[in-house]
């Protein structure tokens, strides 16, 4: 096997329905994107998403992609080798199903409003939002210190962390979005 890319890709919905969350979201980190997930083409060929959105941690098939369509804001790429890519999946199999932390968001909320360093709500491993979830690929797969607190960082904390990752040319940045 050889190295395979992952892009970490920043997203909104565009649905027609009204994404409350991913408004709010927009709003208070002042970003055009609402989420980031993980994504890679597997050993068969498949396009494969992995993120945290409705009720848990999941895998995302071509068939759901097609059904719930988002607009990719932004995104990054990283060049897995063999144990790195081993590592992708064990954090996949780890993670998923794990319920998302909507208590969480609301936590992040609370502490952005009041200047907090601490999620009242934040709960280790045991449930996960977007950008935490990506954080702890980030740290427990490839090994960087993504010096955010997971906790309390939503998606813009992450890109942030990505764009000093790119300036060291660890990542880099993706140039087909137009």
């Amino acid at each position: 096997m050889g190295n395979r890319i992952l892009r970490i890709e920043f997203t909104k919905p565009v649905d027609k329905t009204f994404p409350i969350f991913s408004y709010g979201i927009r709003a208070i980190q002042r970003t055009k994107y609402s989420h980031v997930r993980l994504r890679w083409i597997n050993s068969t060929g498949r396009d494969i998403v992995y993120e945290a959105s409705g009720s848990s941690i999941k895998f995302v098939g071509t068939l759901a992609q097609k059904d719930h369509k988002v607009e990719v804001i932004k995104y990054y790429e990283i060049d897995l080798d063999r144990e790195h890519y081993v590592g992708l999946i064990d954090l996949c199999m780890t993670y998923a199903d794990v319920s998302y932390g909507v208590l969480q968001i609301f936590g992040m909320l609370i502490a952005y409003t009041f200047n907090m360093e601490k999620n009242p709500f934040a709960d280790g491993k045991y449930s996960q939002v977007c950008s935490e979830l990506v954080g702890r690929f980030l740290e427990e797969v490839m090994g960087w210190d993504v010096d955010v607190n997971l906790d309390v960082a939503g998606p813009l904390q992450i890109d942030q962390c990505l764009e000093r990752l790119a300036a060291r040319k660890l990542v880099r940045i993706g140039v087909d979005i137009v």
